[in-house]
């Protein structure tokens, strides 16, 4: 019985066109630049010696209580 149908033969639908590629962007002007950069100059200087040091919530700059050492053989 097979041989008494065929299958329907797909439509095949053509890709749809490229997008038109996005205009460059403009190239900042000094002015833009100069700005930008005076600003991460700002961020930067707000984070402070605090900011970049601090590992923990104590810091590394707290000193460090050590047990006490030693001081003869057999203590």
């Amino acid at each position: 019985m097979g041989g008494l149908f065929r299958a329907p033969k797909p439509v095949v639908v053509p890709p749809p066109p490229a997008p038109a590629p996005a205009p460059a962007p403009a190239a900042p002007t000094p002015e833009d630049q100069g700005q930008q950069a005076r600003a991460e100059a700002r961020a930067r200087a707000g984070r402070g010696l605090a900011g970049t040091i601090a590992t923990s919530p104590r810091g590394v700059l707290d000193p460090v209580v050590a047990p006490p050492r030693k001081s003869l053989l057999g203590e």
